[in-house]
């Protein structure tokens, strides 16, 4: 939950497939990489139209979904003026392509989407953007009109009544901000995981660090600091000019409704693997990627901040991103990181009123993306409409064990079924990953879906690429 597994992919890059529309399901990814990838990389493909239907079996995920494809979206002129000024005072020159006022937008947009994306705790001034944001989200999965108006590549009337009030309870949830003890849920996780261990809780993540996301490919990219500190707090994400200290709201899914008051119940993300594979394993600058006394001279963080700018960028000015400006070495800088005690949030805070605001989004009008019901794996299948009707079809692995022949025959025959591995998955050991690889050859035999390559290697490849047979 709340991440994927495997790096971003351009879904549309797959030659031979599509007549000039495409059409991408996208099945329990967990969140919105390959779609935000695929939206940034469509300037090298010729697609007059690109539609992409997205598919989680639980539909609160749909809410961070949406969160993130806004602020993707965010408009330059949206930015909060307060974060312009502490960003010129605090932010070294490192965006130097971008004049000053899409340099800040730039800065502000990326860091905070990752902060939402990947932290159990954010900057006050990232939870202040999430209020107020949410205020405008209610009103885009309430308001048809709203949702033209301020999301419209958001596609939203497949959903059923029960589904968009679950979504709108969260958005409420959000904007409410009314107490969400991460710091303690977390880890009251970590200890329960743990064990007797949780008091030598460093050892074992340096041991899962040292001995297994290293061995596997790029997985040396994630420092030990960052790693350790992740899994001891739930902060992935940290930057040298200030600290997390507010409750990232967004981590709130399981959510128990009485009323009026809203509680979350627990937090039952990823507490294991990381964020960090979704964006931070590569990068297409070679100067992020250099080594030094054996270690990268970048964090992972680093890698995730250059790509989403370039990918940002690349959404909005359709054309490629190139890197001009100095970096830093953060990753040789940061030797201390913040200390994140564990305390309990005010569970009740004073209401402030805030007034939703109405603003047109970047303009992708070759793109729609449409979020679809629960039930859709078993009852899309049966309808006429569906049968040899998408492209390509992205999987992540929580959701091998449903895959079936139904779902794989609205994939047109010689179109492109993807398949996500458990390559980065931490405490899978070899014979997991054979068993993981028998049942994943004997589900494509099943579909009458060949891969391109005779051996399948689940432990090198993040995603295996199948073929429908006629």
């Amino acid at each position: 939950m709340l991440w994927g597994s495997s790096p971003c992919l351009d879904l549309a890059a797959y030659d031979g497939v599509g007549d000039g529309h495409l059409n991408i399901l996208i099945v329990s990814a967990g969140d919105t990489r390959h779609l935000l990838q695929t939206l940034a990389k469509r300037y090298e493909h010729s697609y007059k139209k690109i539609s992409i239907y997205i598919y989680e079996p639980i539909v609160d995920m749909y809410a961070r979904h949406i969160q993130q494809i806004a602020l993707a979206l965010e408009p330059i002129d949206r930015i909060s003026l307060s974060y312009k000024v502490f960003n010129y005072l605090h932010i070294p020159q490192i965006l130097g392509i971008f004049d000053k006022k899409k340099k800040f937008k730039t800065i502000f947009q990326v860091r905070t989407w990752m902060e939402l994306y990947g932290n159990t705790l954010v900057k006050p001034n990232t939870n202040s953007y999430l209020i107020k944001k949410s205020a405008q989200l209610i009103d885009i999965i309430t308001d048809e009109t709203a949702r033209q108006h301020c999301l419209p590549i958001v596609q939203l009337d497949a959903l059923k009544y029960k589904e968009r009030d679950t979504i709108e309870t969260i958005f409420k949830y959000w904007k409410n901000n009314n107490g969400f003890n991460i710091t303690t849920m977390w880890d009251k996780r970590v200890r329960n995981y743990l064990g007797t261990r949780y008091d030598h809780r460093n050892n074992v993540f340096d041991w899962d660090l040292h001995m297994t996301l290293h061995y596997i490919d790029g997985g040396n990219r994630i420092t030990n600091r960052e790693y350790t500190y992740w899994r001891d707090t739930g902060v992935a994400y940290t930057f040298l000019e200030t600290d997390c200290t507010e409750p990232n709201y967004t981590f709130a899914l399981a959510l128990l409704k009485d009323g009026d008051k809203i509680t979350a119940m627990d937090y039952f993300g990823d507490i294991i693997n990381g964020p960090f594979p979704s964006f931070g394993l590569d990068c297409e600058d070679d100067d992020m990627l250099k080594m030094g006394n054996m270690q990268p001279l970048k964090r992972s963080v680093d890698l995730t901040e250059r790509n989403l700018t370039r990918m940002f960028y690349e959404i909005e000015n359709q054309k490629p991103y190139k890197h001009k400006g100095k970096t830093d070495n953060l990753g040789v800088i940061i030797t201390e990181l913040p200390n994140v005690k564990i305390q309990k949030v005010q569970t009740l805070s004073p209401q402030v009123k805030v007034m939703s605001e109405h603003y047109p989004s970047i303009n992708v009008s070759d793109v729609d993306i449409h979020f679809i019901p629960r039930t859709a794996m078993t009852d899309y299948p049966t309808f006429d409409r569906y049968k040899h009707f998408f492209d390509i079809m992205y999987c992540g692995h929580m959701y091998l064990e449903k895959m079936n022949f139904h779902i794989t025959s609205m994939i047109k025959d010689g179109g492109i079924v993807l398949m996500e591995t458990r390559k980065f998955i931490v405490n899978y050991k070899q014979k997991q990953h054979d068993e993981f690889k028998q049942k994943l050859i004997d589900l494509m035999k099943n579909c009458k879906c060949v891969s391109s390559t005779e051996n399948i290697d689940v432990i090198k490849n993040a995603v295996i690429k199948f073929n429908k047979q006629h």
